[in-house]
């Protein structure tokens, strides 16, 4: 195994034991599709590194003191997570539905944040660290309707075989279209094109600088999103995205928490 692969393949099992929380040496299995024995060395090495823990009598694992500390490093760049988590249960509160917080990270967008509405058919095809290459979703076709048209073909471009290995048979030039048909609003719709049935808006976000940094999303069953429904939710939407930006302008992506911005 190369070195490039092993650092990618202890990435994976970090990454899946962030997910889980707690994780049984078979889940890890499952979830990574690594062999036993390559799994067992690299959890052998993420201890050692303490970033992983093992609860030897419940033989779990969880993620270790130096993630922690690592994850803390990370938040300046991503620290507008704390200043939308009320407009995101806003959302899901007058919508009923899920509401996501994503960030733009190169090509790619990382679910930061998901926040369940009351109703009780829900679409959960998003969780928590999930990463996506942009053109994926509907938070990836609002940072590209908010990015130049020349940046966001050449991203599309550069993205078509990740996508299509995502998700064989994707029809890019339709995404293309869709990015085109959110520019005047800036609401971007994901009519169920990544999961037949999973339907989804939002908008971008903007930092102070005027960079894209990320976008908010509500997402719901096909039949919840009909073209006036749409219309209707897109105005709280771009109303929390105004919020979150009006809390950027004053604190900056690398500011303060949102208990003190209140």
């Amino acid at each position: 195994m190369s070195g490039a692969q092993t650092v990618l393949r202890a990435a994976d099992v970090l990454r899946a034991v962030g997910l889980a929380g707690e994780a049984r040496f078979a889940d890890l299995g499952r979830a990574t599709g690594l062999p036993n024995p390559t799994l067992r060395r690299l959890l052998i090495s993420l201890i050692e590194a303490r970033l992983v823990s093992h609860d030897g009598a419940r033989r779990l694992y969880r993620l270790g003191s130096e993630a922690y500390l690592l994850g803390q490093l990370a938040r300046p760049d991503f620290s507008f997570h704390d200043l939308a988590r009320d407009s995101l249960a806003r959302l899901a509160d007058i919508s009923g539905d899920t509401a996501f917080l994503s960030a733009r990270d190169g090509l790619s967008t990382v679910c930061l944040h998901r926040e369940e509405g009351q109703y009780p058919i829900r679409t959960h095809v998003l969780s928590v660290g999930d990463r996506h290459p942009l053109g994926m979703g509907a938070a990836a076709l609002a940072i590209l309707a908010a990015l130049p048209e020349a940046e966001a073909e050449d991203i599309l471009a550069a993205n078509t075989e990740a996508l299509l290995e995502h998700r064989p048979g994707l029809d890019i030039a339709e995404l293309g279209k869709l990015v085109r048909r959110a520019r005047p609003t800036g609401v971007a719709l994901n009519p169920g094109m990544i999961f037949p049935g999973s339907w989804g808006i939002a908008a971008a976000l903007r930092a102070p600088d005027g960079e894209i940094i990320g976008a908010v999303t509500i997402a719901a069953i096909e039949s919840r999103m009909t073209p006036d429904r749409q219309a209707d939710l897109a105005v709280p939407l771009l109303k929390e995205v105004r919020r979150i930006e009006g809390l950027l302008s004053r604190f900056g992506p690398g500011g303060r928490r949102l208990e003190a911005a209140e």
